[in-house]
């Protein structure tokens, strides 16, 4: 089955594009898809997850438009997720 993954920030220059369309099997979670996209681009994908399977705090991880804190849900056909880096600027 098929997903879509929209990238912002760092995640686009690690991938050098702004989106991906992956085939992934029946089952397989968004933290599965996370741990792969971290093996291919390696860098800012390294960090999306802590060790203890939780969204970085500094990550922004949308599922179909809903912020996720953890990433154990199954993914499923036509699943849209976007990864992006929380912005922090001001003076």
């Amino acid at each position: 089955m098929k997903v879509k993954v929209l990238l912002a920030s760092v995640f686009r220059e690690a991938a050098g594009r702004k989106e991906l369309e992956e085939e992934v099997p029946e089952g397989f979670k968004l933290a599965d898809l996370l741990h792969e996209l971290a093996l291919r681009f390696q860098g800012a994908f390294n960090k999306v997850l802590t060790p203890s399977g939780e969204v970085n705090e500094d990550v922004l991880l949308f599922l179909n438009g809903m912020s996720l804190k953890k990433a154990d849900l199954e993914l499923k056909e036509g699943d849209l997720i976007m990864i992006t880096s929380e912005v922090v600027g001001g003076r």
